[in-house]
């Protein structure tokens, strides 16, 4: 139980130390930067052209089938 308790303040690290020189993490704090006016909020003319490939791939097999339908039942 007494290992246990030495070990509660470390990291579960496996091995001896990092030798000095070998490659190791650092952090760096995160500079501050002012609020700038990059994002006007309007779409992007990549989103509008999607959308529109997107509504004419939906829309076409829907309108077939409305017209196939209404050509069946109509038939009656």
């Amino acid at each position: 139980m007494a290992a246990a308790d030495t070990a509660a303040g470390r990291l579960p690290l496996t091995g001896p130390p990092p030798a000095e020189g070998s490659a190791q993490a650092i952090a760096v704090a995160p500079s501050t930067q002012a609020a700038n006016a990059a994002d006007t909020g309007s779409p992007s003319e990549t989103q509008s052209l999607f959308f529109l490939i997107t509504v004419i791939l939906l829309g076409i097999p829907a309108l077939l089938v409305m017209t196939l339908l209404a050509t069946v039942l109509t038939r009656r």
